[in-house]
């Protein structure tokens, strides 16, 4: 479970059972400070075999940095990462059991999708029949096998984030690392992936997930750990933080024309309130109507053009916890 440092809270695993269980990955007080006050600050975390752990945050809020960091691709300014028992991140063994989807794939485009794969199935030190097999099979699963053949310089978005993913679970590592493995991929590619995921957390792969997809986060994740500003603010497992929010309500006022949040924000019945373009999203309390909230716009009875309510979900207790929304298309 990732943890915060937070006086001298121990970091804990989101599991329940994990006292018998060894840790695979403990990240102890880690830190990746850039210029101008960016990075991770202070983060704990300790995963266990067969855990999924999702990490939510704004963009810029230190998601891809803690992949990084856990993915030997990046060094720490201080505090330490141990896999497997080691802190050498040089150590061969450590990145042979890593399975790691980054934003940015490295590609060689001049190669076809299949060599490239190929070259890493070998990279990790797989036989070529072995290799052979389970591209045959990852290609056909992922839905890339007819372009298996095609250079990857001429594959979209999607196709690129599909071959990345082979990539990564190509020699079945111990460990996956994926950031917004959801990303550009169609629903069919997504409920897909979920599948796959799921199966391999039964079968002992432990996953950390940096994603906004609020969805995907709560089918799939066994715990979130809610970053901000490169900090965790809040993690826990997911139906214990979407008790946080539960009998509130997220309404969004579709608006012609802009407006100021403070009127809004002061009311009781409103907990949260964020303006993205022309659409307010706003965490009502336990037991508030809706009603509430557009008798406060009133005066300008033309000024809300569309409104729904739902459930809130973790991307509303983020909005509660920061008064920042996730970005609008994963929530």
């Amino acid at each position: 479970m990732p943890s915060s440092r937070s006086g001298s809270r121990p970091a804990i695993s989101m599991r329940v059972d994990t006292a018998s269980e060894p840790s695979l990955l403990i990240a102890t007080d880690l830190t990746r400070a850039y210029r101008g006050g960016k990075g991770v600050f202070d983060i704990r975390l300790r995963l266990a075999a067969g855990e999924v752990v999702g990490v939510m945050g704004p963009n810029g809020s230190g998601k891809t940095t803690l992949l990084r960091l856990l993915a030997t691709a990046a060094t720490p300014t201080s505090g330490q990462v141990s896999w497997f028992g080691t802190t050498n991140a040089r150590d061969p063994s450590v990145r042979r059991r890593l399975g790691v989807m980054l934003d940015q794939a490295a590609h060689f485009d001049q190669m076809t999708g299949y060599q490239n794969a190929w070259f890493f199935a070998h990279q990790f030190g797989l036989s070529d029949g072995l290799a052979r097999e389970r591209l045959d099979e990852l290609f056909s699963w992922s839905g890339l096998w007819e372009a298996r053949d095609q250079l990857v310089g001429e594959y979209s978005l999607g196709m690129k984030r599909r071959l990345n993913l082979v990539e990564a679970l190509v020699h079945r590592p111990s460990i996956l690392l994926l950031d917004e493995p959801t990303l550009a991929l169609d629903y069919r590619a997504e409920l897909d992936l979920i599948e796959r995921l799921q199966l391999l957390s039964l079968t002992g792969t432990a996953v950390v997930l940096a994603t906004n997809d609020v969805h995907l986060a709560e089918r799939l994740c066994d715990s979130i750990l809610f970053l901000h500003e490169g900090r965790a603010i809040r993690e826990g497992h997911v139906p214990e933080l979407l008790t946080e929010v539960a009998g509130s309500k997220e309404v969004q006022l579709q608006l012609n024309s802009p407006i100021s949040l403070e009127g809004l924000r002061s009311l009781a019945a409103v907990e949260a309130a964020n303006v993205d373009g022309d659409t307010v999203h706003i965490i009502l309390a336990r037991g508030a109507n809706p009603a509430q909230v557009l008798a406060v716009l009133n005066g300008t009875s033309d000024l809300v053009s569309n409104m729904r309510v739902r459930r809130p979900n973790l991307g509303d207790l983020f909005l509660k916890l920061t008064g920042v929304a996730l970005p609008v298309g994963h929530r």
